[in-house]
């Protein structure tokens, strides 16, 4: 049996992906599966990427290597498109920047090719590298698309023909043809509205997967069943509670999985890490990928999920060798439909087991043999197979021994949590280096251009910055304290503005959801009317539009629109010239920024502060940004992520772990209401300058309103009893 877990290799430094990896053949995994980022490997167009430096967290073939040392296999998806929460769902985004009229994950020509580029050059790299399994390898399994069939029906005919064509051109690759190929997510029966190919295996995701089984039996006979992702946790957004799925759910899932005929199982995530610098999609989606994993973003086990699943695991491989030969036997007892069996007899011994599952959410089932099985749980139990008659095939499992019940919390591991603590490496020397200049219409450079209205951000972004100005003057008959500025704002990258009038901030507008759906509308915005007070006469307008992520999910990706996309209107009139200005003064130099610029301001808005700590090899490390506003962060001129110190909602409804009964989703048993969303942001080792150096590691915060850099610590993180 196949049991694996997802790990995105850009979401931790490479000198942690052993460690990784040995906790994940821990808690039982054999095999690693991972998405191959198209935008990390092609960020230019036409110019491939896959570096050789051991350093490189972009290593593509250094991560496969070290998943086969440790004795894991493969399963490598190669997208195109990946959603997993990342900035534009993992499509370049020079595919939506600089060829407006193409319509991805279509038969849309240029798409196709672009595609089937990126396929030849991963394949061509990992078939150099001697990975494939034919030559010894660890990639034993492949993926082509991604949950294409949530989205097919926004595509009409064209998406059937483009699943068939990517099916076809995947499994007649050269290289690619080596390995079975799977299509996650896209449906079993065409009359459900997809179209799945027979040349690749479909497989399920979600939460439960096994009540899939009986579809795909019927549509697809000879595949193997395939649960490509197992939703241990949920991502989260800013503003919202922690979400946290219980162990014992967890446990069930995937023990019913197995129980009715699975054959691979794989945790989406194992291993979650952290989404550096602007790689996060969502819009709003905090760096944190922890995902409520087993093995959490620091690298350590989270229990009980690591030590019950762990347990389940053992028991799955025990009596494995029952499974392989025939599809099992399902019967009830106990005299409810909700208390099932589900027994495997091998073909060539006298070994069988059974599942016991109860499936209710209320009163325990009570076996032949008296075994109690509890509210939504499953037992395995292993044991010796008997015939009615001399040559006949086996008919019952008795002298039954058991191994595991999914509702054995208490003889897991205690539950424990994620600490924080200071110690004597502190930060030093503060200091403002600089405040960033409003602009005007009188601005002039080379990041600076003029429109007669506002142009859509990322085309003038090309999404290297989360910034861009929009400046214009606006002529007020009279001085006006509640003037109405009024435009339409793309909700593609989270609607966060700051408006500023004669160079002081008067308005500050921030989305922390954003409803995202499935929605197709090429004008998807939200109107924006907010009070500015104007002096008679001219008035310079600045608004500053700023992302949190593009969106990562959904049909028409192309369509993402960020920014301003109408006229910017005060009290009714169309303002005219409008100076676009691209990014902040000073970012992206890291510890290079350089001092002056505009002069500081009461409310301590755009503002590059300075600080350090000496070098230390204690951690895993992380700073503590709870006192600062919302903005970026870097360390040694490496750029950890945005950082956002929003409270949670009140949503909040904590579950009994070991209790739990009853379908769970993404809303369930959230933690956290009244803490902030993330507090804490990991420093990855690889940034450090060292515990031998005697260079101090430079921090540099960009804050775009307010905070008390005082307050910054450097904490060290570790896990202790909850």
């Amino acid at each position: 049996m196949l049991i694996g877990g997802s790990f995105h290799y850009p979401r931790a430094s490479p000198s942690e992906w052993p460690s990784v990896f040995s906790e994940m053949k821990a808690n039982g995994l054999n095999m690693v599966q991972t998405y191959v980022f198209w935008d990390v490997h092609e960020p230019v167009e036409s110019e491939y990427f896959f570096p050789s430096d051991p350093e490189d967290p972009a290593n593509l073939v250094l991560f496969l290597q070290e998943a086969q040392k440790a004795g894991l296999y493969v399963h490598l998806r190669i997208g195109p498109y990946a959603c997993a929460e990342w900035n534009n769902g993992g499509i370049p985004v020079w595919m939506t920047t600089e060829h407006d009229d193409v319509t991805f994950r279509t038969d849309d020509s240029f798409w196709l090719e672009k595609i089937e580029g990126f396929l030849d050059a991963t394949l061509q790299v990992v078939s150099d590298a001697n990975l494939m399994a034919s030559q010894g390898g660890p990639i034993i399994m492949a993926q082509i698309e991604n949950e294409y069939g949530n989205v097919e029906y926004a595509y009409g005919a064209g998406g059937a023909r483009y699943v068939a064509k990517v099916a076809d051109y995947a499994v007649n690759h050269p290289i690619g043809a080596e390995v079975p190929w799977v299509m996650c997510q896209q449906g079993v029966i065409a009359s459900k509205g997809t179209s799945p190919p027979s040349n690749v295996i479909s497989a399920c995701n979600g939460y439960y997967c096994d009540n899939w089984i009986e579809d795909h039996i019927e549509a697809f006979p000879d595949q193997p069943h395939m649960f490509t992702e197992n939703w241990p946790g949920w991502f989260q957004k800013w503003g919202e509670a922690v979400p946290h799925r219980p162990a014992t759910d967890v446990a069930f899932s995937v023990a019913r999985w197995f129980a009715k005929g699975g054959s691979f199982m794989n945790y989406y995530m194992a291993f979650g890490g952290t989404s550096l610098a602007r790689q996060v999609g969502g819009p709003n989606i905090i760096t944190s990928y922890d995902y409520d994993v087993q093995i959490n973003e620091y690298g350590f086990r989270a229990e009980p999920k690591f030590s019950l699943t762990a347990a389940l695991h053992q028991a799955i491989y025990d009596v494995q060798d029952t499974m392989f030969d025939a599809a099992p036997v399902a019967g009830t007892f106990n005299g409810t439909e909700s208390c099932e069996t589900h027994t495997y007899f091998a073909a060539d011994s006298n070994k069988c087991s059974v599942w016991f599952s109860n499936y209710g959410e209320k009163n325990e089932c009570v076996s032949d043999n008296g075994w109690e099985i509890p509210a939504w749980s499953v037992s395995v139990a292993s044991g010796t197979a008997t015939a009615t008659s001399a040559g006949s095939a086996a008919t019952s499992c008795g002298d039954l021994k058991f191994l595991y019940s999914t509702k054995q919390i208490s003889e897991s591991k205690p539950a424990n949590k994620l600490s924080a603590a200071t110690f004597d490496t502190k930060i030093e020397n503060i200091e403002l280096v600089s405040t960033v200049k409003v602009p005007t219409v009188d601005d002039t450079g080379d990041n600076v251009f003029a429109f007669d209205s506002p142009q859509e951000q990322l085309g003038m972004t090309k999404d290297k910055t989360d910034y861009l100005w929009y400046t214009a003057e606006y002529e007020a008959p009279a001085a006006n304290d509640a003037a109405i500025l009024e435009v339409e704002a793309g909700l593609a990258g989270g609607v966060s503005l700051m408006v500023f009038v004669n160079g002081e901030l008067k308005v500050t507008e921030r989305s922390v959801s954003d409803a995202q759906g499935q929605l197709e509308d090429v004008d998807w915005a939200t109107h924006e009317a907010l009070t500015i007070p104007v002096v008679e006469g001219t008035n310079s307008i600045a608004i500053l539009s700023m992302s949190t992520g593009l969106r990562n999910y959904g049909p028409y990706i192309e369509r993402a629109r960020v920014g301003i996309l109408s006229d910017i209107r005060v009290d009714g009139k169309v303002l005219t010239n409008i100076v676009h200005k691209v990014g902040m003064d000073g970012e992206g130099s890291g510890g290079e920024v350089e001092e002056g610029g505009g002069e500081s301001r009461d409310d301590g808005s755009l503002t590059f502060y300075k600080m350090n700590f000496g070098a230390t090899a204690e951690g895993p490390l992380a700073l503590d940004l709870t006192t600062m506003g919302k903005g970026f962060v870097t360390v040694n001129g490496h750029h950890i992520g945005r950082f956002w110190s929003v409270k949670a909602n009140d949503e909040c409804n904590p579950c009994d772990e070991a209790d739990y009964t009853g379908s769970y989703n993404a809303d369930n048993c959230r933690t956290g209401c009244g803490n902030y969303s993330q507090r804490y942001y990991k420093i990855p080792d690889t940034f450090l300058s060292g515990s031998d150096s005697d260079s101090p590691n430079e921090v540099v915060v960009f804050t775009e309103i307010g905070g008390d850099p005082a307050g910054i610590q450097l904490v060290s993180m570790s896990m202790v009893d909850n």
